[in-house]
């Protein structure tokens, strides 16, 4: 059994702009290599920088010859070959509406990507006053300049006045479907309580776009085809344990009330009917943290950590976190470390406090490294190390 740790110290209240609705810009380093290290109960890790120049990088996918593939909010794809600081941008990306929280989201690989070299990336689609969540499959091309033959696979209904809130996080599960996270679009909150729309949820599709046979409103009468679990705020993190066949999701809460969840088939969350938060003004938004038919979080966080990614680690890299959650946080520039037994949480650790950045996705590579994005203009991507010395 892995040691436990004490919960992480209380931070100041959350304003929006934690949330990323205007991140800021990231501290200007003048070293090619920064570290930043933090103590554990086993070892002493370290931040080392392999990559740089992304603006807001949101997502990493890791490709068979070594490079990676890096989205980057502000519109762009870019590919970065093994060994190279700086990547290239890639043609063929759809065009994004960069506003507000919106931009293009996550990259991922399909899981024959050897065979088909197909990847899936999420965005924001549409204008200012109507806009939606997409997903785009295409093939990255052998000279790895483009991704081409490209089409969305889905689009979320359209949200009027509001760049707030598009989720967008993805993952893949062990029968080969697909999961994305979907924000409420913040003014639309109150329709996170109805699987008629995907307002707040979490849905599941094919690689094709197609509705699996066995989704909970698969018929269409009760809810949408294409939604798996509703009541969600703004799920920014998704993770799934392939041994356990067990869903992690954490969405983005108002001012506290951040959480973590086993997400199960057709069961609502509870957002914005219950919650442990309250609005960024301090009014409340509901008096009430539980009800009848409404899921529990196996996490909270109050006040809010802004937590922005996440990962199941499953590599040996670092063995002492083999099994657990761990999620990057906007606020408290961290890397929040859940200690997991069978999926009940036995404790917290949070990690590089000292980085002074906001993370924006924590992902581990096919060798079992943990890279960590550093959401801002210029940024750059870390790989997490067991310091030498």
């Amino acid at each position: 059994m892995r040691a436990t740790f004490s919960a992480v110290a209380v931070l100041s209240g959350l304003v929006l702009s934690a949330c990323g609705a205007e991140p800021s810009k990231p501290v200007v380093k003048d070293t090619t290599v920064v570290k930043a290290s933090t103590e554990t109960k086993a070892t002493k890790k370290v931040l080392k920088e392999v990559a740089t120049g992304f603006d807001f990088p949101w997502g990493i996918a890791f490709l068979p010859d070594g490079g990676f593939l890096v989205s980057e909010r502000d519109g762009y794809l870019s590919y970065v070959a093994a060994g190279e600081m700086k990547g290239r941008r890639l043609e063929g990306v759809p065009t994004a509406l960069v506003n507000g929280q919106g931009g293009v989201f996550d990259i991922i690989l399909d899981p024959n990507f050897t065979e088909n070299r197909t990847v899936y990336l999420s965005y924001a689609k549409g204008s200012g006053d109507a806009n939606s969540t997409a997903i785009f499959k295409a093939q990255l091309n052998e000279e790895m300049t483009a991704i081409e033959n490209g089409a969305d696979i889905f689009v979320a209904p359209t949200k009027r006045a509001t760049s707030f809130h598009f989720g967008g996080r993805m993952t893949f599960l062990g029968d080969g479907t697909l999961m994305m996270g979907l924000g409420d679009g913040f003014r639309y909150m109150k329709d996170a309580q109805s699987p008629m729309n995907s307002h707040g949820t979490i849905i599941r599709i094919n690689t094709d776009g197609s509705i699996p046979a066995d989704n909970p409103y698969a018929d269409g009468e009760s809810g949408l085809p294409v939604v798996y679990s509703y009541g969600h705020r703004n799920v920014q993190g998704l993770a799934y344990d392939a041994a356990s066949d067990t869903i992690y999701a954490h969405e983005h809460g108002p001012k506290g009330g951040d959480e973590i969840n086993i997400v199960e088939p057709g069961l609502n969350y509870g957002w914005p009917e219950i919650t442990y938060g309250v609005n960024y003004d301090g009014t409340i938004i509901t008096t009430k943290t539980e009800a009848p038919g409404m899921e529990q979080p196996i996490l909270k966080w109050v006040p809010s950590i802004a937590p922005s990614g996440m990962v199941f680690y499953t590599g040996d890299q670092y063995p002492e976190w083999t099994g657990d959650l761990l999620v990057s946080a906007l606020a408290g520039s961290k890397i929040q470390r859940v200690d997991l037994e069978k999926g009940r949480v036995k404790g917290e650790e949070a990690l590089f406090e000292d980085f002074g950045e906001r993370f924006r996705q924590i992902a581990q590579s096919p060798d079992g490294y943990l890279y960590v994005l550093v959401d801002g203009l210029e940024a750059s991507i870390y790989r997490i190390e067991v310091a030498k010395n």
